[in-house]
């Protein structure tokens, strides 16, 4: 669970639009949103309690891209750590008389709501984690294996994030990462393979589901 003053604002301007007269929420006694957030695609659908039954959001009836989407980026960018990442899925929880909570997993929510037994069954491609860790690098290591599985069935090398430099490597570039993520403001300069083939040894070995 995610409990920063930042998350807790958001939560808060979130339940006021929510449980708002013709609001997402209005006369709910709970709604709870469900996304797959990465740095090329998006997922997301909303649940709503009324009584004891639970129903799905009307198309037409969501919340606004500031209140939502536009602050759940700005919180997984607060919440990449150089190295490690930030998370892919999230839940919010909202209550019209009590505080919301904000759940976040480094794994995909492959559902479309609480109670669905399908849904958002594809897992992201390897273009699309490859934009991820891009974006928001990890090291080897941190790399999780879901990913590795899929980087592996589809033999794409992902970008690395290398902590002697504070760099993102990928295809004999590499840029800058801040604590934010990868600065692409910075143009990317050109790595000689040759004089670095103990990082390419161990990103060779995960591909082929060796451990490093």
């Amino acid at each position: 669970m995610v409990d920063t003053p930042f998350v807790a604002e958001g939560l808060e301007r979130l339940k006021a639009e929510a449980f708002r007269e013709g609001g997402p929420g209005d006369k709910a006694q709970e709604l709870v949103s469900t996304s797959v957030i990465q740095q090329s695609m998006s997922r997301r659908c909303e649940d709503v309690r009324r009584g004891s039954q639970w129903g799905f959001l009307d198309f037409s009836n969501r919340f606004s891209t500031e209140t939502i989407d536009d602050w759940l980026l700005e919180v997984r960018s607060r919440c990449y750590s150089p190295g490690v990442g930030t998370w892919v899925s999230y839940r919010v929880f909202l209550y019209p008389d009590a505080p919301g909570r904000l759940e976040v997993f480094d794994e995909e929510i492959l559902t479309d709501g609480l109670f669905a037994a399908s849904g958002w069954n594809d897992p992201s491609d390897a273009d699309t984690l490859r934009s991820e860790l891009l974006a928001f690098p990890r090291t080897v290591d941190n790399i999780p294996e879901w990913m590795w599985t899929v980087f592996r069935a589809e033999g794409v090398t992902p970008p690395i994030y290398n902590p002697e430099l504070k760099t993102v490597d990928y295809d004999n570039k590499r840029r800058p990462v801040t604590d934010r993520g990868t600065d692409f403001s910075v143009e990317p300069t050109v790595i000689d393979p040759s004089l670095e083939s103990g990082v390419l040894s161990r990103i060779g070995k995960k591909l082929f589901g060796s451990r490093s």
